[in-house]
């Protein structure tokens, strides 16, 4: 079944049969200048850091696996593992584009398998850890990936759905430390090859929530555009240490909090998966030296409930004064609830900084990193390097009128490639002159003169009777009720109003009671009555994908 699986590591190469027996297979160098990486400047910038910085700073500290690796370490492990990748590829010089898909949870070995990929030429598909293996084995079948990489803790979980994708090519690769001499580090810099920075690189495959996903293109000089953007608005630098707890399948988790620190020199401490408790534990611990966490609402939600439910009141000044070690903390990948927002701010200072970003363009738009400039309810303004514009559906361009709803659009070098293997799709994205279609509605604020979001039009934009709601304005009303610890509402077909306003809705505590007069009175303060749900539905849960998004279109069948 399997011609090459093999288990890598950095003293020796295993292969294993059907078996699983294992024995030594002799290693090979291939052709490929194997000690030399991508003239990239993300590689040019990591080779820079591991020159100047000192070998005791980690560039990766794996909370899992309890290690922490310098920029030297880096940069060895990753030519060591780019000659390994293309052991099998007999006289190729590199991977020559192929689709090389990698199963990691957050640490050290994702981050040595994704540059790898990227330093021996192929096109990263990182895949979902906590995805079933029907979804998994789309994204194989259509990336047409002709490799895995996977983490020992996984291979049970992707063995089945590689042999249904008919790929024979799995690597098993576990990081194992290795031993300094006298405590000195054996670093050379490394040569550099030249590279066509238009080159496919990765492919993210969209949440779904709007259609089948589809695999988002990216160029390297997307990915450099992108990052470029974010450390000049976000003031990276290399004294910042983020704690990283996002998934590593989308782009707030690998470009924003994981590649955006490497670019700029600082750390990167990956915990496994977020944890309410150990996050609010490692804020606290007395060494203080955290500069950045980035996270989506469901986890701002979660650390909330987690102060208020469970750390004792004496030790919540502790809890309070442990984030005044963040520069900045960032919400994406949803809409910010204000009542989230708020709630955040008072138990922890900070005044989350929102943007708004899709797999198709990266971050496009953010709040300026002046607190006094981060607006509630805005998403701000365009970020470096990045154009923008609003227009209506007979084709004006509204961009400097103020407070009229319309799509927004998006240029700009940050802007992906293509749909992978889909052209008529891609090319029904784009407007004749180059925009990219976001399908978000949005305005331009009179009073702040920023950007606010009111939603997607296939599904935030409810029409109602002879009215245009937006469904984000309704969610961050009705949030603030007191018994509301999650809402989303949808648009319900409706013979008479085309579509009615409903709202599926969590309960902070299962024992608290709300009914629909009970919401319509208290959404009465402060919407329009057009906007009112007139339909409630109260559920244990709200299914949410990794990065805290809804599916709406599903969620309107518990209205069936």
């Amino acid at each position: 079944m399997y011609k090459n699986l093999y288990f890598l590591h950095h003293a020796k190469i295993r292969k294993i049969s059907l078996l699983r027996h294992l024995f030594n297979v002799q290693f090979f160098r291939s052709n490929h200048n194997g000690s030399g990486l991508p003239s990239i400047l993300l590689f040019k910038l990591a080779i820079n850091h591991a020159r100047n910085q000192p070998f005791d700073k980690p560039a990766i500290i794996d909370v899992k696996s309890g290690t922490q690796n310098s920029y030297q370490n880096l940069i060895s492990d990753i030519i060591e593992f780019k000659t390994r990748l293309l052991l099998k590829e007999s006289e190729k010089k590199d991977l020559n584009k192929a689709r090389i898909a990698f199963l990691f949870p957050n640490g050290y070995e994702y981050v040595v398998s994704q540059w790898s990929i990227w330093s021996a030429g192929g096109i990263a598909v990182p895949l979902c850890i906590t995805h079933p293996p029907p979804e998994l084995l789309y994204v194989l079948k259509d990336s047409q990936a002709s490799k895995i990489i996977v983490h020992p803790e996984y291979y049970d979980k992707i063995k089945d759905v590689a042999k249904d994708a008919k790929i024979d090519n799995v690597l098993v690769y576990e990081y194992q430390k290795k031993q300094k001499k006298n405590g000195k580090s054996d670093f050379k810099i490394p040569s550099l090859f030249p590279m066509d920075i238009n080159r496919r690189a990765l492919i993210i495959y969209t949440s779904g929530t709007t259609g089948k996903p589809k695999g988002v293109v990216l160029t390297h000089a997307n990915i450099q555009a992108q990052i470029n953007s974010l450390v000049e608005a976000w003031k990276y630098n290399k004294t910042d240490k983020i704690l990283h707890v996002l998934p590593l399948h989308h782009m707030h988790g690998i470009l924003n909090a994981l590649n955006c620190t490497l670019f700029a020199g600082g750390t990167v401490e990956m915990m496994k998966k977020f944890d309410a408790e150990l996050v609010w534990n490692r804020f606290m611990r007395p060494e203080r030296d955290l500069t950045l966490f980035m996270a989506v609402p469901t986890i701002y939600s979660k650390l909330i409930q987690h102060y208020k439910n469970n750390i004792l009141p004496e030790k919540q000044s502790l809890a309070t004064e442990s984030c005044s070690q963040f520069r900045l903390m960032v919400s994406g990948s949803a809409p910010l609830p204000n009542s989230i927002r708020n709630q955040w701010k008072e138990i922890s200072g900070q005044v989350l900084l929102e943007r708004y970003g899709m797999t198709e363009i990266g971050m496009g738009l953010s709040h300026e990193y002046e607190i006094e400039k981060r607006y509630e309810g805005c998403i701000g303004v365009p970020l470096p390097g990045v154009q923008v514009r609003l227009m209506s559906e007979d084709g004006k361009d509204i961009t400097n009128t103020y407070e009229q709803p319309e799509e927004l659009q998006i240029k700009g070098p940050n802007v992906f490639k293509e749909y992978w293997n889909k052209p008529e799709e891609t090319k029904k994205e784009f407007t004749k002159d180059g925009w990219f279609k976001t399908g978000d509605i949005a305005m331009k604020t009179e009073k702040e003169k920023v950007f606010k979001i009111l939603g997607r039009s296939s599904v935030d934009i409810i029409k109602s009777g002879a009215y245009k709601l937006s469904a984000l304005e309704v969610e961050n009303s009705l949030q603030a009720h007191p018994n509301i610890l999650e809402i989303v509402i949808v648009g319900v077909e409706d013979q008479v109003w085309g579509q009615k306003v409903a709202a599926l809705i969590k309960l902070k505590d299962p024992k608290l009671n709300l009914d629909l007069q009970q919401l319509r009175e208290y959404a009465k303060t402060n919407l329009a009555s057009y906007k009112i749900p007139s339909l409630l539905k109260i559920v244990d849960e709200i299914p949410r994908n990794a990065m805290g998004k809804v599916n709406k279109k599903e969620l309107i069948k518990y209205f069936d």
